[in-house]
């Protein structure tokens, strides 16, 4: 890379990264970088490239689909859904050792299956298990560890908000992806099962209550037959293609809300409007960011620095699994100090070039990049998840993040197994598409 280049990203993201310190919002941080960017070389950036890329970024016409998945998240949250997948686990496995902590990751994977979101996970199980897990007898930091690193297998199994956005900026199908985010993420489950059960064993936690037989558990069934349902509804759907994933997404919303106010009567009109009111301030939000990262990206496209990467790690001779395990270790780096959402938009599609030419499936590299950022949902120093259930447990952030080791080990041996073998996330799509 020449040095000019150089200089050119060091303003860029040096402006970028100052901002954000200063706590500026995000689409803020990223005009005030490509301004500062526009002074310094005059003439680098046509004036209506800021206010056409603005309008354009939010011309995709998938991200209409985030805006019924976050509606759906905000439903499922305010409906109860939570609850009642957990109150059926509980009649399920409550006799076995550990089994809060079992529940906890089963209850996330079939949450996942809705929500497609890791904070709409840890805001819903969260509030019910941590509290449960502590009067059980559960240590508080392994009570929070466990809550916060299963949530983040809401981002992974379909459908999720994540992919959306890594679709649009990868130009992936997004459906694709959904699939292929399956069994990864129900692998991310398995393994943080297994540590689960370990640990469980080893010191000793307790079972809620003794095993109350088929009877009771076919009852509970019934009764939390739609919370049950609606997860595999969704991912039928996807799977069969039955209409797009903005449809299916819509589709599921109106039935989310019939289940929560007609069938449980959770959820009455108030409740349904305060939902929409929170999408519309989330999406707002999130979408000023991808508006603004358009802009962002256009300049590092003019620059041709995705290529020029690519070519310097080329020359470098490293196999495809070294650059698929060095992109992944950029982005865990990144997901220690940066937002989620700016790593989606600007840096993963940065490494997904060099990974790609390297010989890396853009798809294993799309699931893996996600399950590597959503980890850094979980690890200090600006980890929401960890300072959000360390709040809920009443204990030490770096209490939490020392138990959740552990979990961590278990999503990067998933990431290895996924690099290593790529048909472990490529096998389900296509098999069904």
């Amino acid at each position: 890379m020449s040095a000019i280049l150089v200089w050119k990203l060091v303003v860029l993201f040096g402006v970028l990264f100052v901002t954000m310190f200063l706590r500026f919002p995000f689409f803020l941080a990223c005009f005030a970088s490509a301004a500062v960017y526009a002074l310094i070389f005059p003439g680098s950036i046509p004036m209506f490239v800021f206010g056409q890329t603005f309008v354009q970024g939010l011309g995709n016409s998938t991200y209409a689909s985030i805006i019924f998945y976050f509606l759906l998240g905000a439903i499922l949250n305010h409906g109860g859904l939570g609850d009642r997948i957990v109150k059926f686990g509980n009649a399920c496995i409550g006799h076995v050792k550990g089994s809060l902590s079992h529940i906890n990751i089963i209850a996330s994977v079939l949450f996942a299956g809705v929500s497609g979101s890791a904070a709409a996970d840890t805001a819903s199980i969260g509030n019910l298990m941590i509290p449960m897990m502590k009067r059980q007898g559960y240590d508080a930091p392994y009570s929070a560890a466990v809550t916060q690193m299963s949530s983040i297998i809401g981002p992974i199994i379909p459908p999720s908000t994540t992919f959306v956005f890594i679709a649009s900026m990868m130009d992936l199908s997004v459906r694709k992806l959904f699939l292929c985010g399956l069994i990864p993420g129900l692998a991310m489950g398995l393994l943080e099962l297994v540590y689960s059960v370990y640990i469980s064993h080893k010191r000793n936690y307790p079972c809620t209550e003794k095993f109350a037989g088929f009877k009771v558990i076919w009852k509970e069934f019934k009764i939390n037959f739609w919370a049950i349902l609606l997860p595999v509804l969704i991912l039928i759907c996807l799977t069969v293609g039955i209409g797009t994933v903005t449809e299916i997404g819509a589709v599921s919303c109106v039935l989310a809300a019939f289940i929560s106010m007609v069938i449980y009567k959770e959820l009455d009109w108030k409740g349904l409007w305060q939902c929409i009111k929170a999408t519309a301030r989330q999406v707002a939000v999130v979408f000023s960011m991808l508006a603004a990262a358009t802009v962002f990206i256009w300049i590092i496209g003019s620059l041709n620095f995705q290529n020029s990467l690519a070519a310097w790690i080329g020359g470098l001779g490293l196999s495809r699994f070294a650059v698929f395990m060095i992109a992944m270790l950029i982005i865990f780096i990144l997901g220690m100090v940066l937002e989620t959402l700016v790593i989606t938009m600007i840096f993963i599609p940065v490494l997904a070039i060099p990974c790609i030419a390297a010989g890396v499936d853009p798809y294993v590299f799309a699931v893996a990049a996600a399950m590597v950022c959503a980890m850094g949902l979980n690890t200090p120093p600006v980890g929401t998840l960890l300072y959000l259930t360390a709040s809920i447990a009443d204990t030490s952030a770096m209490k939490v993040a020392k138990e959740s080791v552990p979990f961590i080990i278990c999503v990067v041996i998933a990431v290895v197994l996924m690099g290593l073998f790529p048909q472990i996330t490529l096998w389900y799509p296509s098999l069904v598409l």
